[in-house]
Parts: C-alpha cells; sequence; structure tokens
C-alpha cells in the first residue's frame, strides 16, 4: 500500500463553523511538510481540518453507511441501484466490488498521521501556540484516525495498522495486515491517553457537536470496548458521558426535526457537518432522498412492519405490546404506496404533520442537506446496556431495563414502562436491547455491526442469518454469510495487485481464488 498525500485541503480561519465546509485551497503535499509551511498554529489548524474534512468526502461517507447498514435486514433495495450495491444487498459481495475499496480511509489516517508528526514543530515556531491548544489538536487528530480504523476493522477484520505519514514517493508503504485485536488495543490505549488532553467543549455548539471532544472520544471508546468485549471498559466510558448534563434527549416529537433536520440537538456527541454551497452531503440525498427526489437507493422491508418479525407492534410476555405507538415508526419510514416496502424518512424529511385523529400524517422533505450523526446520547445508553446485560447477566436485568426504557418510553411516552415481568430471563433482556438500538439507530450505520458484534459473541452466524433471511430475497445468503469470516467483506483486488504483501482475507481467498493473488 503506497498512500501518500496527494493533495490536502486547507481551511479557513472559521475551522468548522460548518464543518466540512469551509475550505479554501488545495495545497500540493511537498509544501504541506516543508518547515516553512509547519510555522504557525493556522498551519496546524489548516491540516487538522483536512482530516474532518476527509470523513466528509462522499467515498468515505457512502462506505460508513454501506458497511455499517446494507447486509442487515434493516434495508433492501430501493430506486436507481446500482449493480455494486445491489450485490452488496444481495450477499454476493466480490473483491472487485468497488464498496470494497478504502482509499479514502486510509487517506483520512494519512492525513491525521501527518497532523501528528508535523504540529509539534509549528508549536515550537509559534510563541502563541501553547502546548494546551497543541494537545488538544493532537487528540482531535487521534480521535479521527481511531474512528476510521475502527470502521475498517469491523468491516475487513485485519487490516494494514499504519501510524507514520506518508509523504513522498521515497517511501514504501507496502504493509501487511496487522492482528485486529492489536489495532483495537493500541486504539484504547491512543484514546484514553487523548481523553485526559481532549476539549470539553468547543467555542460554540457547532464545534463542539462537529469536532471530537471528551465526551465524543469517551462515546468511540464505549463502541470499542464493547466491541471487544471489555463490558466494564465500556460502561466506565459510557458513564462518562451520561454523567454530562450538557447531553439530554430530545422530547420526542421533536427527534425527527431537532435531531436529524436541523442537526447539532442536546443529543447529539459528535456529528459530521455539511452546507448547501461547499460540502453536499451526497450519500443521505442519494441513499434516503430528498424534497426534488424522495425515492431513495435503500427501502425498508415490509417484513418488518407487517410480520411477527417487526420491532414494532412486538408481543412480549403478559399480552405487552412493544412500541404500540411508537414515534419512530412514524417519523423514520413512510408507506411506499404501491411497493410492498417503505421509503427512508429519517434524514430525508423536515417534519411531519399529523391529522386530528391521529390516523394518517402529511410528510414534508428536506430541500437541503443533512449533517451525519457518528454518535448521540441513546447510542450511548443502549451501548450500556448492551454491556450490564453481558457482565451482569441476571443481576443486571433490572438496570439494563432502566436504560432501555430511557429511549424507548421517550419514542413511546403513553406507554408503559418496560418491565423484568415482560421477559423470560436474560437471553430476552439480550433480546430487547438489540431490538431498541434497531428501532432506535436505523438507517444510522449501526445494524450489521450490531449483529457482527453478535456472532463474534456467540461465535457463529446463526443469529444473524437468521434476521437478514426475514427481508433478504438472495439465494447466496446462507452461503455467503456461512462463518464468521465470510461476515467480513474481502480486500479490494486491486490493493492485492498494488500490495504484494496482503493476503485475501480468508472466506473470499477460497471463494474467488482468481481475484486473491
Amino acid at each position: 500500500m503506497n498512500i501518500k498525500i496527494s493533495h490536502l485541503a486547507l481551511a479557513g480561519l472559521a475551522l468548522l463553523t460548518s464543518a466540512c465546509s469551509d475550505w479554501l485551497d488545495l495545497r500540493p503535499e511537498g509544501e504541506i511538510i516543508l518547515d516553512e509551511y509547519w510555522q504557525t498554529e493556522m498551519d496546524a489548524t489548516q491540516v487538522l481540518a483536512a482530516c474532518y474534512k476527509g470523513m466528509c468526502d462522499n467515498g468515505y461517507m457512502e462506505r460508513i453507511f454501506v458497511w455499517g447498514e446494507c447486509r442487515s435486514d434493516n434495508v433492501t433495495e430501493g430506486s436507481s441501484v446500482g449493480n455494486e450495491l445491489k450485490k452488496v444487498l444481495n450477499q454476493e459481495i466480490e473483491p472487485n466490488n468497488g464498496m470494497t475499496t478504502w482509499n479514502n480511509f486510509y487517506t483520512v489516517i494519512n492525513y491525521c498521521n501527518t497532523f501528528l508528526k508535523y504540529a509539534p514543530d509549528a508549536q515550537e515556531a509559534d510563541n502563541n501556540f501553547t502546548e494546551d491548544n497543541l494537545h488538544a489538536m493532537e487528540a482531535e487528530a487521534v480521535a479521527i484516525r481511531a474512528l476510521t480504523y475502527f470502521y475498517l476493522v469491523r468491516t475487513f477484520g485485519d487490516v494494514p495498522w499504519i501510524t507514520t505519514p506518508s509523504i513522498d514517493d521515497e517511501q514504501n508503504y507496502l504493509v501487511p495486515k496487522t492482528d485486529q485485536q492489536l489495532i483495537l488495543d493500541s486504539l484504547v490505549i491512543d484514546l484514553e491517553n487523548a481523553r485526559r488532553f481532549a476539549r470539553t467543549r468547543h467555542k460554540n455548539n457547532e464545534y463542539t457537536k462537529g469536532r471530537f471532544t471528551k465526551a465524543g472520544i469517551n462515546a468511540l471508546l464505549a463502541d470499542i470496548e464493547l466491541w471487544r468485549g471489555n463490558y466494564a471498559g465500556c460502561i466506565d466510558a459510557c458513564d462518562r458521558v451520561i454523567s454530562d448534563s450538557y447531553y439530554e434527549l430530545v422530547l420526542p416529537e421533536q427527534v425527527l426535526t431537532r435531531v436529524f433536520y436541523t442537526g447539532n440537538s442536546t443529543e447529539s456527541i459528535f456529528e459530521l457537518q455539511f452546507d448547501d454551497i461547499k460540502q453536499f452531503n451526497n450519500m443521505t440525498a442519494n441513499f434516503f432522498g430528498n424534497r426534488s427526489n424522495p425515492s431513495g437507493r435503500i427501502n425498508y422491508p415490509a417484513n418488518l412492519v407487517i410480520t411477527q418479525y417487526s420491532p414494532f407492534n412486538y408481543a412480549v410476555g403478559g399480552g405487552y405490546i412493544e412500541s404500540k405507538e411508537d414515534y419512530r415508526f412514524k417519523d423514520f419510514i413512510v408507506n411506499n404506496t404501491g411497493v410492498s416496502t417503505y421509503k427512508v424518512f429519517k434524514y430525508a424529511g423536515m417534519s411531519r404533520k399529523e391529522d386530528a385523529s391521529g390516523s394518517s400524517s402529511t410528510y414534508d422533505y428536506r430541500s437541503n442537506t443533512s449533517n451525519w450523526i457518528v454518535y448521540r446520547l441513546s447510542d450511548v445508553l443502549l451501548m450500556k446496556a448492551e454491556a450490564v446485560t453481558q457482565l451482569y447477566a441476571e443481576a443486571g436485568i433490572q438496570e439494563a431495563l432502566n436504560l432501555v426504557n430511557q429511549t424507548y418510553l421517550r419514542s413511546n411516552p403513553d406507554a408503559d414502562s418496560l418491565k423484568s415481568e415482560y421477559y423470560n430471563g436474560i437471553d430476552d433482556i439480550e433480546s430487547l436491547v438489540l431490538r431498541e438500538r434497531q428501532r432506535e439507530l436505523m438507517f444510522e450505520g449501526k445494524r450489521y455491526f450490531d449483529l457482527l458484534r453478535l456472532a463474534r459473541r456467540k461465535g457463529n452466524t446463526s443469529d444473524v442469518t437468521s434476521f437478514v433471511s426475514r427481508t433478504s430475497t438472495s439465494t447466496e445468503l446462507y452461503g455467503n454469510m456461512s462463518t464468521i469470516d465470510a461476515l467480513y467483506w474481502p480486500i479490494n483486488e486491486e490493493e492485492l495487485i498494488d500490495n504484494p504483501l496482503l493476503e485475501q482475507n480468508p472466506f473470499y481467498e477460497n471463494t474467488y481464488p482468481s481475484a486473491s493473488k
């Protein structure tokens, strides 16, 4: 792999007023690393801005959604679906599929590595650039790099681990894959150190939501610790977020508008910022739709609305029905008239107006672009609930229910609290947490990773194939999701050609041997 900074975007003074939008010129890499460049705090600030901007690029954005959602039971084919996405939805992923490319992610990693290497030079040269400011900015770069690696590890398993910048043609960055557990261990160490120096708040709400803070780092740490099975560590990181009164859940009738339309709400912890002029969020417009084209590339399967598999109107013990009048059912999806699917309204919508009887709604679509939420408070609450069930088992049932009830009752304000007598022990509580995450976080790039985490914990794919088979028409599903290795994605064949030290992921080495050499 020979990834170097070909062009590094520079930011203006108003860094991240719209976090990925206020970009000025492109500067050749040779100018970036010369001693005369790294002279001021602004030089460092501009390169840090490029790290954020790289995440907002369409190639990065498309993949964090496709990798995190499109192999799950949550989505089915919508309109204008290209062949590559169609194959992903059908669990027919080959090494030549463009969705397996990772160059956008290693570009962001390289931006971060460049900042971390050279920003101290700027601090030494600029008397006004304090060590505190340097360390706070370094914490952001470490967090961006860690989040980017975490996406790669969850998608591909073992990947190349690179922490030094590729800055010229003389360097050789053809490196083999590193064991994912070693990468995750390193990410945790990096983030725990970064947490000490990260800012609690930035200068205004948009900066605080659009840049990494202590809360954002803790949310990422919780996610990584949950993935690697350190449930005590996950709970600790979650508690650090939950105890911060700056973050609070939005009222149920305001979730669609405040959280997903306006953005930067009280429950948002870290979200990528977009605007309508310089950085339009093409991913949400294309995949979910908007006013000019309300039919996106993905839909919600009817099987999750009208059958016993639906997470809404879900019958549990004692005759109780979960989510009978759930705001999320009304706000996040809308009936696709004449088609046996539902359109996605989360992110695509501006508002929903219910008639006096409550029996029908009018859906108003957005005409502008949307931010993209990476972490919000409800996600953290439910991560903690999952960790509690795994760490404490039966002894943690009531605590897990208390956590789930915070998001559940927010969206079901007229419902009773979920009670332990509705469920038959810890297995049912685990299923409840997974179901509540599906209801709360649908279409946010979380569901497939939730299912893969479940498979890793249980050591088999039976639950994953059970979920996905309910909504998929793929004839290849069981074969192509037969082992844990099959749940990861293949290394793109071009990467294997460019870097002979890479080896194809095991399942695809056997399935597509001609593309693995």
